[in-house]
């Protein structure tokens, strides 16, 4: 049977800010992209393939949870118990405030959650596939909430829709011969989760999704540095840009840079310290959730474990890594050296060699601490996918290997009966005129009819 794929990743839809001043651009209502996603859903249910089984896959990263720092009122409560901490930074990744995060989200894109019914209502197939900013719907209440919210649209439309129209895969989709779909975080050690499929410790005695670094950063620093955008690297500066940046958008005004940052990465490496903990104490068997995933998709046991294998341990194992992120290991670095700087001026000794040393040799060993320490980054994972795909098609038998979450459009074939793909991303990305990028609103179309054929377009 003829078939047809739509591939989405990384829309990273949350709830709108709008500021005046261009604080948080990237949730101004201007850029919403709900109309575009409602057009390219409608090109793909209107396609001429009346006998072709259509699949839409949602590829992870769809619905942002970490942007949302709105809280509910007190009226709004309604038994969630907010705390201090979460009214300033946004609610705590559980099950019921997920919901609460999820619903405000739908509030914003009924556009998106419209054209969403009505492909189902046409027959088209809906798979959504869990990344790290979604991990939320993990939560069976979150995934039930979605559910809802979208047979509420059908109904309205004049439909129905079962309690199974949706499909969420926590891991994975695979179509034997066909194709493999995966968000892509688990080869991204500031991104991957320590459990993949039992992604929960418990905090104060609730369960929460035992978020990873990446996750954390965007929560605690990212939306405390509104000029930034979280869905780019452009907060990623050399010291004297970051105090051009300062200069220009923290100086005169209350906003604190140099606060936000130093207190996030503190609270960030305390959460992960915490998380890590309470992960250690944990027992957890994935034998259950292999077994399942074996029987769904007819993948030996071996090749399931195999691929699982594949996947990078979180950063949270190098804690020295996590603190090379924050800039603390160049903060002690700086005291240690400003120190050094000091006691030299207090020796008695000829004033050239207070000159000197400080000038010449302190500049030295800093540039052989970054050579020795330098290590990977966060583009790493941009030159690793492709070589992933390569070795889940050795163990699985697919033409297609298809990854999102580097925000990187590309298609690349690794050999006669294998394609690469990354889906890029929906999500504003602007240069440095605050114009959107072009060529990003990225979608994979897959067509399965004897052959296998792949586009890759901007819609």
């Amino acid at each position: 049977m003829k078939r047809l794929y739509l591939v989405l990743s990384d829309l990273h839809l949350s709830d709108v800010e709008d500021h005046a001043d261009g604080w948080k651009a990237h949730k101004a209502s201007r850029y919403l992209p709900d109309e575009d996603l409602a057009a390219l859903l409608g090109d793909f249910e209107g396609r001429d393939d009346a006998a072709a089984d259509k699949v839409l896959i949602l590829n992870g990263d769809v619905f942002d949870f970490d942007l949302v720092t709105a809280v509910p009122g007190e009226e709004e409560d309604a038994g969630l118990h907010v705390s201090r901490s979460e009214r300033r930074t946004g609610l705590d990744p559980s099950d019921a405030k997920s919901v609460w995060k999820l619903e405000r989200m739908l509030g914003c894109h009924p556009v998106f959650l419209g054209a969403l019914a009505r492909l189902l209502l046409a027959g088209v197939k809906l798979v959504y596939v869990l990344g790290n900013h979604d991990r939320e719907f993990h939560f069976g209440a979150v995934r039930r909430a979605f559910t809802e919210a979208l047979q509420a649209r059908a109904r309205e439309a004049g439909g129905q829709l079962g309690d199974d129209c949706v499909r969420f895969e926590p891991w994975f989709f695979a179509e034997p011969g066909e194709i493999y779909v995966e968000h892509g975080q688990q080869y991204d050690h500031y991104s991957a989760f320590r459990y993949l499929l039992e992604p929960t410790c418990v905090r104060r005695g609730v369960e929460q999704i035992a978020l990873p670094m990446g996750n954390l950063s965007n929560r605690h620093l990212m939306n405390r540095m509104g000029t930034f955008n979280p869905h780019a690297s452009d907060y990623i500066l050399n010291l004297s840009r970051y105090f051009t940046h300062w200069l220009k958008h923290y100086a005169f005004r209350r906003r604190s840079l140099l606060f936000s940052w130093l207190w996030g990465s503190l609270v960030v490496m305390s959460r992960l310290l915490g998380i890590r903990r309470r992960l250690l104490r944990r027992k957890v068997d994935l034998e259950p959730a292999f077994a399942d995933l074996a029987r769904r998709y007819e993948i030996g046991a071996d090749a399931l474990r195999r691929l699982h294998a594949l996947q990078r341990p979180p950063i949270t194992s190098r804690f020295f890594r996590v603190m090379r992120e924050f800039w603390i290991d160049r903060v002690l670095i700086f005291l240690v050296l400003t120190g050094g700087t000091i006691a030299l001026a207090l020796v008695p000794i000829p004033l050239w060699i207070k000159l000197m040393v400080p000038l010449s040799s302190f500049p030295l060993l800093l540039f052989i601490y970054e050579t020795l320490v330098k290590g990977e980054s966060i583009f790493s994972i941009e030159q690793r996918l492709p070589r992933i795909a390569r070795r889940i098609a050795a163990l699985l038998p697919v033409q297609v290997v298809c990854f999102g979450h580097t925000h990187v459009p590309r298609l690349i074939p690794l050999d006669r009966e294998l394609v690469f793909a990354d889906t890029g991303t929906w999500a504003p990305i602007f240069t440095r005129r605050g114009k959107l990028q072009p060529g990003l609103r990225n979608y994979l179309r897959v067509s399965v009819d004897g052959r296998v054929e792949t586009h890759l377009g901007a819609w």
